[in-house]
């Protein structure tokens, strides 16, 4: 079944929430020709047909489990750390400070990866590889069981919050792994940074950056780069040798 017939189903059968009530699921009036043509100018590659058929739909919802369900979205303004807001395009925001975003310049050939900010931390995950997994998922989300890869992530059972950063990469191995990418963006970077790679990350995967202060973001791949969070002995240290020790 296309992404467009599930959507048709949901709206001719709605089903119920857990609490019995009906959801009043709304979609937004589809794109034109020229809107995709221009989405697709600005990505710099065609879309596939079947986001173009779910385009031609509609360009969002009303209602649901989302407070706001835009699929092109909008530039987002309220992420943390401030610098990395203009490399974001939040497309949907769940109303308790959390959303679900495009990472500008790292995508797939198509409308995603979709990734997911959870305001306490911050922290970032991998939510799914396009913009129709993300619309299938919200869907079951609604539907009985319930059960989603949106919840799983949203609730971190995929990845419990201790186990997150267990995937960051030293600069050491960065620059030694054979990547010429990471050994690239590691190299200027000061010898105690941690790099943390979305390029290989599953649905769940992510990092908390609690405890990083932020450092550098790759120009256009989703990398970031942090290191602990300053101690005083650290800050005197880099005030009298300018490199961490």
């Amino acid at each position: 079944m296309s992404i467009v017939q599930r959507i048709q189903e949901h709206l001719a059968n709605p089903p119920s929430t857990e609490d019995g009530e009906s959801w009043d699921t709304k979609p937004s009036p589809p794109f034109s020709a020229d809107e995709i043509a221009a989405m697709e100018r600005k990505l710099g590659h065609s879309l596939p047909a079947e986001t173009r058929a779910l385009l031609e739909y509609c360009s969002g919802f009303d209602g649901g489990t989302l407070e706001c369900f835009d699929f092109w979205g909008r530039d987002e303004t309220f992420a943390y750390p401030k610098s990395l807001r203009e490399r974001f395009r939040c497309i949907a925001v769940d109303g308790a400070g959390n959303f679900w975003f495009y990472w500008k310049g790292a995508g797939s050939g198509d409308l995603g990866p979709v990734f997911y900010y959870q305001h306490e931390g911050p922290m970032y995950f991998y939510q799914c590889d396009s913009l129709v997994q993300f619309v299938d998922e919200w869907l079951r989300e609604m539907t009985p069981p319930y059960k989603s890869l949106i919840n799983d992530v949203y609730e971190f059972r995929i990845r419990p919050i201790k186990e997150l950063n267990n995937d960051l990469l030293t600069r050491e191995a960065a620059m030694a792994g054979g990547d010429e990418v990471l050994r690239a963006f590691a190299e200027p970077l000061e010898q105690d940074v941690m790099i943390y790679d979305f390029r290989s990350a599953k649905p769940g995967d992510g990092v908390d950056l609690r405890y990083l202060d932020f450092i550098a973001a790759h120009p256009k791949w989703p990398i970031l780069a942090g290191r602990g969070r300053s101690t005083f002995l650290r800050k005197l240290k880099r005030f009298f040798f300018g490199r961490a020790q």
